[in-house]
């Protein structure tokens, strides 16, 4: 790792709705990162319980004291019916993210389905000290959950993503930009997002809005001129969530 990544301290923020299922992943997955062996740091971790009636609180609260690494921050929150969804939960996550570690922190957002890989804080940090003011990273559907909505689903899915990489590859050859240079992927969702918390802090934060709110968020920070990275060494696995509704209503 570049030594000047260690000047930077990441902060992990994560909105999580009833997930006591996923939890454990997740927290397993933090607890694995190769940025902790090699800054010798703990690594803080704010999780946001939005209007949790499982048994999130206990999962988070066992995770505590048998993960080593891992500075939990936990927020069990009831937000009013208009305001229960995703987008006040990670602004809430990533505002106390940014009060932990201050203006000069980098700030990662997640999701409580997601399972990042083991290189995912230092790929970032790397970006980061290479000059990125954001850093989306590629979602990757979990491959044994995708396997089981069949082929139909699998084939389409081949497609879609077949097409958005030759567009992404056209828009790199029309439209390059230095900062953010073929090869890349063109994620940059809330389930892996870096930004730096003088940039987070600059835009006002992720709006509260119900839908779409970490897309909203990096729209508007690139039409600011702020340099948006996508790497393809920065990767998250995610759940296909076989049931109980999409991703973002269970967020």
């Amino acid at each position: 790792m570049d030594s000047r990544t260690f000047l930077l301290r990441p902060v992990v923020a994560v909105p999580a709705r009833n997930e006591a299922e996923r939890l454990p992943t997740l927290l397993s997955a933090l607890a694995q990162q190769t940025w902790l062996l090699a800054a010798n740091k703990l690594l803080d971790v704010v999780i946001v319980l939005n209007n949790c009636d499982d048994h999130s609180p206990e999962i988070v609260n066992v995770a505590s004291t048998r993960l080593d690494g891992l500075r939990l921050h936990v927020v069990d929150v009831r937000f009013p019916p208009p305001w229960a969804h995703v987008g006040s939960a990670r602004r809430l996550a990533m505002e106390r993210a940014l009060n932990i570690g201050g203006p000069h922190s980098d700030l990662f957002s997640t999701d409580a389905d997601a399972a990042p890989a083991a290189a995912w804080i230092e790929a970032n940090l790397r970006s980061i000290s290479a000059g990125a003011d954001l850093v989306g990273g590629h979602i990757i559907g979990d491959k044994g959950e995708e396997t089981l909505l069949g082929k139909g689903f699998l084939r389409r899915a081949t497609h879609h993503l077949e097409y958005v990489g030759l567009v992404n590859h056209l828009k790199s050859l029309v439209d390059p930009d230095p900062h953010d240079p073929w090869p890349r992927h063109a994620d940059h969702t809330g389930a892996s997002l870096a930004v730096r918390g003088d940039v987070y802090r600059a835009m006002g934060g992720i709006p509260p809005i119900s839908f779409r709110e970490d897309v909203v968020f990096v729209t508007r920070a690139v039409a600011r001129g702020y340099r948006l990275r996508h790497p393809l060494e920065v990767r998250v696995s995610v759940s296909a969530r076989l049931a109980a509704g999409s991703r973002l209503s269970r967020r």
